[in-house]
Parts: C-alpha cells; structure tokens; sequence
C-alpha cells in the first residue's frame, strides 16, 4: 500500500498491552494511524483496502529500547567475553569503517530487527575514536531506507578502559603497558566538537529519527566530560543514555572512585532527569532505585546480553514497585548476537524468576509485553507508538496463529512470551506502510546484502588485524584484573557465587 492509502486489517487477535488480553478486532489505518478500532465488521470501510488477518495475532510493534548497528558486522565474534573482554577488543570492533561499510552494518541490524517484529530502537553509535557526522548520518540513512524509527546517539567517552579502571594498565605487563596508548579516545574537545557538528546537521536527518546523547559509562568520562554532556543535552533538549553498573566491577570501580555508587554520583552532579536511561543497571541497589525513581528516569533491561556476558540477572520488579519506566532491549550482536525481542521478552521472564520470593513477584506476560512496547515507546519519545488505539501510529506486528508456536492456541498473549520467536512473525508495518509482507522484507533490497557484509567483514579483518591482534593479548590480564576485583564485597548479589551454591 502507498503512504494516505487507507487500510482495513479485518479480524485480527489484537493484544492490549494496557490489558493484557487479545480479542478479535478490525483496525482501520489512514494516513499512517490507527483511524478506528471495531468488533470485526463494524466498521464503515468501504473504500479502504482489506487484508485478512484472521490467522494472525496482532501486537504493537515491538521496541528495542538499547542496541549498537556498529556490531551488527560482528555478530557470533565472542564465544566467552565477559563485559571486560568485550571493552577490551571494542576499538577494533569499530574502527575503520567509512560511511558505506557504517550503513551496511545498520543495515543488516534494522532489517534483523524488522523481520522479528521490531518497529523501533534507540542505537547507540559508536565511531573509534570519536564520533563522525558522515558515520552518524550513513546510520541514520540505513534505519530510514529500511522503515525503521530509531533514535540515533552519539557513544563518546574521553577514557579508555586502562585509564578509568584505577590500576588497570599498572597491573599488564610492560611491554602491554606501553602498547594500550593506541586504544585511547579523542581529546575531550574533539569529541565534544564531533558531537557539536553532528547536531548541527540534525535538520537533515530523516524523518523517522532523532537525536540523543550517550557518554558511556560513567567511570570512562571524566567529571568534566560528563558536564559538557549535560550542557549540550540542555542546550539542545537531548535525551541521555548511559550503561550504569552493567559488570560487578563496575559497581566496584564507583565505590573506588566516588566514595559511592555510580547513579549516586550522577545524581550529584545533575545528571539524572526524566530523559535520562539507565541501561542494564544490574549491580544497583534500593538506594539507587529511589533516586532514579525520584528523577523520573527509564532503565532499559537487556537480559540477553547479561546473560551472554556473566554480567548477572537484573531484578526488575524492585523497578517497576518504585514506578520506573522499565523498557526491554537486546544490547548489539556482539553481546546478544540475534537482535530478537521476542528472546529478550522469554529472558526477561525467566531471569525474573531467578530471585527468591514468592511467585508474585514474578513477571507476568502482560507485563513482559508492555516493557516491549509502552516502556520502550516511552523511553524513546515515541508517544504515538507501542500500543494499538485511535490515533497512534500504525506500527504493528503480526504473528501467525496457525504457526506451531501458537497450536494449540492455549493462551496467545502468555504464548507470545513463552513460545513465539521470528518464525511465526509474517507482517511488519511502519506508520501504515507494510515493511515485511508474508515474511518477506519489501522496504528494501536486500538482494546484495549477504555479499556486501561478506566484503565489509573480509575488509576489516585486514585492516584491524594489528589492533585485534593486541586485544587478543590484553584480554587475559584485563579479565584476570577484573575477577580479583569483583572479589571485593558488595551489599548486593545478582550472580550466583560458588561460595554460596
């Protein structure tokens, strides 16, 4: 269908996130939006288009609240990294990359993500050793080209790794030692200007995306650093995203260094405010929850990466007891690898499941659902999006029924948690537009993209052997100094320990 044409999707069992119950609805599209919502053939349609979705669940598009198009080349790289290991080995993840080979890794993300059920992502971009407008705007391009809505950051930092990790480059042999003044960023200042110049051009970029700020970690920015953040952000009503207390160390490493937690330290200096997002914050405790509560911040939930990394389980009902918007997000292919929300909302379930107490405080599906959903749409700006009523934007996702995920059809909304993955997606739509259509992704040619990604990747291993080559040897000290580390005690646990098993 072409952009204003009017649509009927007649018949669909369509999930209310609000609800959490399915019931057999026809959707009136127009202009992009959901222009009516009745019992099947209520509704005054007669010069609209139909399509029959009587074998289909219908959901809100899902939202990927934190991920990285930069690693999409790198998919199925890490076999066993700790969080450590992959800091270690991320300069060359993304470094030499030009404009061209930066669209085809988003590329191969948003068409990954699309053909899963996803309409939307908020992608933080990283560029060794600073960011680019070219780079910036060739990820902007692939989401628009592909019909994606995104929210495009900036990932900057003004310290390596061996800089922000007190004792860290002491503790690597000396001739290591010497070796990991190739790892270090930009200047402070040519970053910040990097990231000045990408805003300036913000008018040119697509409709469907918009802008974000996303220093780090907080102990890779310096106190100063993380002030400019802010100011820009201020100055240009930006959101913040930041990985806090992903790994244990990096609780430990705030402690070491700010005599407190890391979202303490934040709140301090002014950081924290409603479009600021806390991602993973595993290793965070009551305290820390309050404050992010009390600023009305968001935290995007990634359990498939901090599974996938050993960075422990986060417990997010004390989150969603305390009113924080809580969204559901896959991290990128480097450390979650296939970019499903369907796998990242079945995660979330069972990881909330780990934690002693009675089963009331588990997560339910419809909970789950709405963290792919609402909560994604809301730490995203996008208030016309995850949910299905009158006036919001026609991003949805279709499901079929008569797929074996749904047989028998016991309870679609818990099965969508339980048993759905990409298999059973066949429709994709964006703003009213179908961008997967019977499985088949028809926003864009993909026809080339298979031998495209095979160049890129044949390109860079050439060209980052030598850095590669130096992560590979850092690798093991950094996580050896990382393991002695996280022996420190905290207040808190979400791993289970062999001296408690």
């Amino acid at each position: 269908m072409t952009a204003g044409e009017r649509l009927l999707i007649a018949g669909g069992l369509v999930v209310d996130p609000v609800s959490g119950q399915a019931e057999r609805k026809d959707l009136l599209i127009d202009q992009g939006q959901i222009a009516g919502i009745g019992t099947p053939g209520s509704l005054a349609a007669d010069s609209a288009t139909q399509h029959d979705a009587s074998d289909r669940l219908i959901i809100p598009g899902l939202v990927n609240a934190h991920t990285h198009g930069h690693a999409n080349l790198m998919k199925g790289v890490a076999e066993a990294w700790t969080l450590e290991a992959s800091l270690t080995n991320g300069p060359w993840l993304a470094s030499t990359r030009d404009p061209a080979t930066i669209y085809l890794s988003t590329l191969l993300g948003a068409v990954d993500m699309l053909s899963k059920g996803c309409t939307a992502c908020f992608d933080l971009v990283y560029e060794f050793p600073r960011p680019t407008k070219e780079g910036f705007a060739a990820a902007a391009r692939a989401y628009a080209d592909a019909g994606m809505r995104a929210v495009l950051a900036p990932m900057v930092a003004d310290q390596s790794l061996f800089q922000s990790i007190p004792g860290l480059a002491d503790a690597l042999p000396p001739e290591l030692a010497q070796s990991v003044g190739k790892f270090e960023l930009a200047s402070s200042e040519r970053t910040i200007a990097a990231i000045e110049t990408i805003i300036a051009a913000r008018a040119d970029l697509p409709e469907t995306v918009t802008l974000a700020i996303a220093p780090t970690i907080p102990h890779h920015c310096s106190e100063r650093f993380l002030r400019d953040c802010m100011e820009i952000a201020d100055r240009h009503g930006l959101p913040i995203h930041m990985h806090i207390a992903e790994s244990r160390l990096q609780a430990v490493v705030a402690r070491q260094l700010y005599g407190r937690s890391a979202i303490r330290h934040l709140a301090d200096i002014g950081l924290l405010r409603p479009r600021f997002t806390a991602a993973h914050s595993v290793w965070i405790d009551a305290a820390d929850l309050d404050l992010l509560a009390e600023h009305g911040c968001s935290i995007a939930h990634i359990p498939a990466s901090n599974f996938r990394l050993g960075s422990g389980t986060a417990h997010v009902r004390p989150m969603l007891e305390r009113g924080i918007n809580v969204a559901l997000a896959t991290d990128g292919a480097n450390s979650s690898d296939s970019l499903s929300m369907l796998q990242a909302m079945r995660l979330a379930s069972f990881g909330a499941r780990t934690f002693a107490g009675s089963r009331d405080q588990w997560l339910r599906a419809p909970e789950i659902i709405r963290l792919a959903t609402q909560g994604g749409a809301k730490l995203l700006g996008l208030d016309l999006c995850g949910r299905i009523a009158p006036g919001t934007h026609a991003d949805l996702a279709m499901l079929d029924l008569g797929h074996v995920d749904f047989i028998p059809d016991t309870d679609p909304v818990n099965q969508l948690v339980t048993c759905a993955d990409s298999a059973s997606v066949t429709d994709v739509m964006v703003g009213g537009q179908f961008k997967v259509l019977n499985r088949k992704l028809v926003s864009v040619d993909t026809s080339g993209l298979r031998r495209g990604v095979k160049d890129a990747v044949t390109r860079l291993s050439a060209t980052t052997r030598e850095a590669r080559a130096l992560a590979a040897r850092l690798e093991p000290h950094v996580v050896s100094f990382a393991e002695a580390m996280t022996r420190q005690p905290l207040a808190i646990e979400r791993t289970i320990r062999p001296e408690l098993a």
